[in-house]
Parts: structure tokens; sequence; C-alpha cells
């Protein structure tokens, strides 16, 4: 198992020296994507179309509610996307590689989880420069993250076993995707539709972390017990799932990729 482990991240390394290969800023761009969203998230809600939160004293408050989610959403989205059709994509290493098909998978998690801290390091330094307070709650950062990057492992693991039946379902994923981005609370207040449409809310897996992306950014809040225990059913439910569909198919779908 541990030499499985060490290929993974050795998978992992390789595709992240290649993602930017070829490229003028090569793996600057790694760093320059956040910062790109960041800064131009903060210009246009918080400076040009001036909208602002008052539940905390500062004046770039809808910036500091918008960075975590969107981030968090970002890194989410593309772990399903890459995951949905990495039996597609690997089909070939797969079939002369003797090598588990979860082996590049998790060497996806493992890129898809180094950007994702390294764009929430980004996200702190933001804050420092509108000088919002950062406190030991922010701890409960890292926790959180991983629970959100296995989720996210286990529900693309999910979703890539079942594309190589219904191939319909690879083009649907981004629609999905896109439709699931807008029924979560990132860019808008959950106070905006909880009213009409509580059901997005209540059944939405992925409110739960963004909630507590923002209660920790704008309140420096830590999360209540009740909101650690349903993040972790959730996530590792999903993964006991992930990993019986796995076992029970992928001798099959071997067959026919």
């Amino acid at each position: 198992m541990k030499h499985l482990v060490v290929l993974a991240f050795s998978f992992a390394k390789r595709d992240f020296k290649e993602r930017y290969v070829g490229t003028g800023l090569g793996q600057f761009w790694y760093i320059l994507s956040p910062l790109v969203m960041i800064f131009i998230y903060t210009v246009i809600f918080s400076d040009f179309m001036k909208m602002k939160l008052d539940i905390v004293d500062n004046s770039y408050a809808y910036s500091i509610y918008l960075v975590p989610g969107l981030l968090a959403w970002t890194t989410f989205s593309t772990m399903l996307s890459r995951l949905s059709n990495s039996f597609h994509e690997k089909a070939n290493l797969i079939k002369k590689i003797p090598v588990p098909m979860f082996v590049f998978q998790g060497s996806i998690m493992i890129t898809e989880s180094f950007l994702f801290l390294l764009s929430f390091s980004l996200a702190l330094g933001f804050l420092l420069i509108v000088n919002q307070p950062i406190t030991l709650t922010f701890l409960w950062l890292l926790p959180i993250m991983f629970c959100q990057m296995i989720f996210a492992f286990s529900l693309g693991v999910i979703i890539s076993l079942f594309v190589p039946f219904f191939k319909d379902l690879k083009e649907a994923v981004p629609i999905i995707i896109q439709l699931w981005f807008w029924m979560t609370p990132i860019i808008y207040m959950k106070e905006m539709i909880m009213d009409k449409y509580p059901y997005i809310i209540k059944f939405n897996p992925f409110y739960y972390f963004t909630s507590i992306y923002h209660d920790i950014f704008l309140f420096s809040k830590a999360p209540a017990f009740s909101s650690i225990i349903l993040i972790l059913l959730l996530s590792f439910g999903t993964l006991i799932i992930a990993a019986f569909l796995y076992k029970k198919m992928i001798s099959t779908i071997k067959d026919i990729i």
C-alpha cells in the first residue's frame, strides 16, 4: 500500500509540473489565477458596485464573504470535473500499467489539495491587507478543507464509475456543476432565498462547507459541534459509498474502456 501512495504523489508531482508547461509564466499561474480572481471580485463588488455587508465593520465585507466560498467552490468543481472524466483520460495508462485506477484519481486529489491550500493562503494574505482579524479560530480551516477534499474526491469517483456506462453523463456534469454553483450561497447571502426556497439550502451539501468558511472569515467563529458531525458524516459517508461502488464496478469498467 505504501508504494501506491508514493506512486500517487509521483503522478501528482508530474501533473503539477506539466499543467502549464509551454506557457510563458509557467507555474506562476498557480499563484496568479487565484490572485486575479480575488482582485477582480474585490474591485468590482467592493468598489465599483459598492456592495457592502453591515455584519462586519469593514468596507471590504462583501469581498471577505465572497473569497473563501469562491475559492472553495473553484477547487470543488475542478475536482469533480477532472475526476468524472478520469477513466477516459487515463485509459491508455490503465491498460499499459498494472496500477489501480484509484492511484491516478488520488494523484488528482493531491494536486488539487495543494492548490487549495495555496489559494486559501493567498486569501489569508488578502485578509491581512484589508485589516480583517485572523485568530486561532482559522486553524479550523484545515480539518474543514480536508473534509471538503474527501467529499469532492468521493463524489468525483462515484460519478467517474458511471460515466463509462452513461456517456451523456460526461456532458451533463459541467451543467450540473454550474447549476449547483448558483444554488449555493456563494455570491449572495442565504437569507435571499432561505424563506422562499429553503430546501435548496437544507439539501445542498456544499452549503454546509461554505457556511463554516463564511463564519470563520467574517466572524472568526468556530464551527458548531453539530456542523462538524454533519461534515464528517457527509464526507466519510460518501467515501464509504465510493469505495463500495469502486470495488464492485472497477473490473467491469476495465473491460469496456
